[in-house]
């Protein structure tokens, strides 16, 4: 075999060999960008769960039975944080699990990962590769409605269909009667009240329908914004401008814009982005019921743009 031919053997082999390397490194990245964006499965994050429908069920059959129960809140990447180690856990014991009996709030997680069912858990034994704040978090609210009367029917971020159409849920949505009080979570400043619509039917092309907005200063540094949506026809009691304290009634709910049914669309802003509304709210003046029968919970530790 000649020089030239060897030569051309060899150099096709590095080419080759290149092209193997380069098509092997590309799918590594590749591969570690989809994990990233969750091609893969639930993809937890700081604030949310993405790619959530497939949990979104069983989530809010939870979240109203823990409400109902007089339980405080605990967010659904919570309770994905270990029911992806082991899904023949129960949604809801886990919920009841990150509540604190004394204080009603939710628990930090390396509280949660002292209790013998969970300490052996991979995400407990390394909690700083996890994605879970572990510390107790400010709660400056209070409930915008009664949560004995109400049933959420959408939560944060939540990734639904409604009316046919694919769509990621800014705020909560919270089911009850109409002229049901709505309340100010917080002392603020109305800064909108828009009652436009005069019949408390659905209307597909008026977005939020009747709605207020108030303004929080929780202190110098923190400002929030608070939205009530689709709400009963005249049923305001404030005005723009208006000062407000904790507790004060601000309309009643209805069914009015792009709504399905009544209820209240509460929703939280940040520095113009959306919040987890419900993890804001202090829950410590509603302690846990007993609930008895084969349900009965344990407690191992005892311790954007609007979307409707």
């Amino acid at each position: 075999m000649s020089k030239k031919k060897k030569k051309g053997n060899l150099l096709m082999k590095v080419i080759f060999s290149s092209s193997i390397l380069t098509i092997a490194f590309f799918m590594v990245i590749i591969i570690a960008c989809l994990m990233i964006l969750d091609f893969f499965g639930a993809n937890i994050t700081d604030n949310y769960v993405e790619n959530n429908m497939d949990y979104a069920d069983m989530y809010k059959e939870t979240v109203n039975k823990a409400l109902k129960n007089g339980y405080g809140y605990v967010p659904l990447n919570r309770i994905l944080y270990f029911y992806l180690e082991d899904d023949k856990l129960s949604f809801y014991d886990i919920y009841v699990d990150n509540i604190d009996r004394e204080t009603n709030k939710m628990k930090t997680i390396s509280d949660v990962c002292t209790l013998p069912k969970y300490k052996v858990y991979e995400g407990c034994k390394d909690l700083d590769s996890g994605d879970q704040i572990d510390e107790e978090v400010n709660k400056p609210f209070s409930p915008p409605i009664d949560f004995e009367k109400i049933t959420v029917t959408s939560f944060f971020m939540e990734e639904r269909i409604v009316f046919g159409k694919s769509d990621v849920h800014g705020g909560w949505d919270l089911a009850c009667g109409n002229k049901t009080p709505v309340k100010a979570t917080c002392d603020g400043t109305v800064t909108q009240v828009s009652f436009t619509q005069k019949e408390n039917v659905t209307n597909k092309n008026a977005g939020g329908g009747n709605q207020i907005k108030i303004k929080c200063e929780v202190d110098e540094d923190v400002t929030y914004e608070v939205w009530y949506a689709h709400l009963y026809p005249d049923s305001a009691k404030v005005k723009v401008g208006d000062s407000v304290t904790v507790g004060q009634e601000l309309a009643g709910v209805g069914t009015t814009g792009y709504s399905t049914g009544p209820h209240l669309h509460y929703q939280v802003m940040f520095n113009g982005e959306n919040v987890d509304g419900m993890s804001l709210i202090d829950f410590s003046d509603k302690l846990p019921k007993p609930t008895f029968g084969p349900t009965t919970p344990t407690y191992p530790g005892l311790n954007p743009q609007f979307r409707p």
